[in-house]
């Protein structure tokens, strides 16, 4: 067994965070903290994972669109930007003013304020 093996072992793996047994908010292999470096490590997978989950749904649109949907999809989740039924008949019908009004005319606009006034901006554009 290698090294990492036994750690992984003797650590545990939480997704989220909890005490350990000192009291020490803990997550991951019992990491308290992590870099700048690290933190940017975890967020290019996680963004190259919805790029790939989402490529069919999104391969016709320009890459700023794109990158509104992969935004979208880091924020809410695959499932929760899947919800937005009337944005997505809005960009199969390449009426992007509409998919953009969509994005404004939810709660998850009313929650995220500027980012979602951005995003939609973006829509419209395609820039």
């Amino acid at each position: 067994m290698t090294l990492i093996d036994t750690i992984k072992r003797h650590e545990g793996f939480r997704a989220k965070p909890y005490q350990c047994t000192s009291g020490v908010w803990t997550f991951g292999y019992g990491f308290t903290s992590i870099t700048t470096a690290e933190a940017n490590l975890v967020l290019d997978l996680k963004v190259k994972k919805l790029q790939e989950t989402l490529s069919s749904a999104i391969k016709n649109l320009s890459q700023s669109r794109q990158d509104v949907l992969i935004n979208m999809a880091y924020n809410l989740g695959i499932d929760g930007l899947m919800k937005f039924r009337k944005m997505w008949l809005a960009i199969h019908d390449k009426d992007f003013d509409r998919a953009a009004y969509e994005m404004l005319n939810s709660r998850w606009a009313k929650q995220v304020g500027n980012r979602a006034i951005e995003l939609s901006d973006a829509m419209r554009k395609g820039e």
